[in-house]
């Protein structure tokens, strides 16, 4: 029993789709999300608006693994972004790192995937220190 189960969890695909476009939104901001998925790893692009004065692009380089059942997949990165704030008054602009750990369920008849993810940052332009946190829910249409 035990190496069915490990035989199978080798030969399971991480996704099952190559993109993925759709919106995912947090306590903070809201935004677009871009998935390319490259096997076991991915590249996430993005585009967050806070819901105040605030707008910034990303990208995530992911890994991923299949948990729990068919279609769930755990997944953990590492990128960076480019951000702005305060656009009414003195525009300011940041660069930071950001991580990112989730679980995403990718629906198989149906081509859309959910996921839920903590994001945390740390800033390194203007100055350096702790960015925000934030946990989003996202929704994806894949092809």
């Amino acid at each position: 029993m035990v190496a069915v189960l490990l035989i199978s969890a080798l030969t399971v695909n991480a996704q099952d789709y190559n993109w993925a476009i759709g919106v995912r939104g947090g306590g903070a901001n809201a935004g677009l999300t871009i998935k390319n998925n490259l096997g076991a790893n991915a590249l996430e692009f993005g585009i967050d608006l806070g819901w105040t004065d605030y707008g910034r692009l990303q990208v995530l380089y992911e890994w991923q693994t299949p948990v729990i059942a068919d279609g769930f997949n755990l997944y953990y990165g590492i990128g960076g972004y480019v951000g702005a704030w305060n656009f009414r008054e003195n525009a300011k602009i940041g660069v930071g790192a950001e991580a990112v750990v989730g679980l995403e369920y990718k629906i198989p008849s149906v081509p859309i995937a959910f996921s839920l993810d903590y994001r945390p940052s740390v800033s390194v332009l203007p100055e350096f220190g702790f960015g925000y946190s934030d946990v989003g829910f996202g929704v994806k249409f894949c092809f």
